[in-house]
């Protein structure tokens, strides 16, 4: 393996010959959401819905028991954790457990990589939303939360063909670990951005997936400004494949097109941090 060209290459043969096939979202979360926006909802079917899946329940308590939500008390069932959170933040924990199965790997040597992807993601997509709601735009919750998600998907893409081509090798041969990241850094927003146009996604996700590191953004889309700024807070305190404390987050053209304030910037790293 002589370099990043090479292994794209060879992503590129994977990609012709095999099916690579990442499904954005699974039946039941689309179940879910359908049940969650109809304001005259059947808390207990939706309970039923969750509960259906064990791992999916599981992951739900979990996550509604973290920091990130401040709970006083314990939550021990799903009916508890809808009347806490309610039912529009229990399908976006709905969403995030179902994404998180795909962040799942063969070969150890990328278990280094994919955890911090998936904590990366998760993170992106709950402060992407809390920050929207601090911001005044509370209206785009849902969308920056989705946006957040997904932002980083070329990444998990690259990584799982990573992995089937690893998978099939049958000799010694390995690819280094600083080749695997220079290609996630250089080429998963254009792969990324292949993939989402693939599944037809709305457009204003497929902006944010090719645009988030693009020297000049769209300052008119506020989603991609958002899901911007809490990619770059995530860098600075080190949630994902890369840590740079340099980054002056109040100093980010993101930070003054959306006027956060140094407070605001501060209590979006901790909340960040407690994700």
């Amino acid at each position: 393996m002589t370099g990043t060209v090479s292994l794209l290459d060879l992503v590129e043969r994977e990609l012709a010959t095999s099916d690579v096939h990442l499904p954005p979202f699974s039946k039941a979360v689309t179940e879910l959401q359908a049940i969650a926006q109809d304001e005259n909802h059947d808390i207990d079917e939706l309970v039923r819905l969750i509960t259906s899946d064990q791992a999916l329940a599981t992951e739900i308590l979990r996550a509604s028991n973290s920091a990130f939500y401040g709970g006083l008390t314990e939550i021990t069932t799903i009916k508890q954790a809808i009347v806490r959170l309610g039912s529009p933040e229990v399908v976006r924990l709905a969403i995030l457990a179902t994404e998180k199965g795909k962040y799942v790997v063969k070969q150890p040597s990328l278990q280094g990589m994919i955890e911090p992807l998936w904590a990366h993601a998760a993170a992106v997509a709950l402060g992407s939303r809390w920050l929207a709601g601090k911001l005044g735009y509370g209206e785009l919750g849902d969308e920056v939360f989705l946006a957040g998600l997904l932002h980083d998907v070329g990444k998990l893409m690259l990584v799982k063909i990573v992995d089937q081509i690893l998978e099939q090798e049958t000799g010694e041969r390995t690819i280094p670990a600083t080749v695997i990241q220079e290609m996630l850094d250089t080429a998963h927003c254009e792969y990324g951005y292949r993939l989402v146009n693939q599944w037809q996604l709305p457009e204003n996700y497929q902006v944010v997936v090719r645009d988030h590191h693009q020297e000049q953004p769209d300052t008119a889309s506020t989603t991609l400004l958002i899901v911007r700024l809490v990619d770059l807070a995530c860098r600075h305190i080190g949630i994902g494949l890369h840590h740079d404390g340099d980054i002056v987050l109040a100093a980010s053209e993101e930070a003054f097109d959306l006027g956060a304030t140094d407070l605001l910037l501060a209590e979006l790293e901790i909340k960040l941090e407690d994700s």
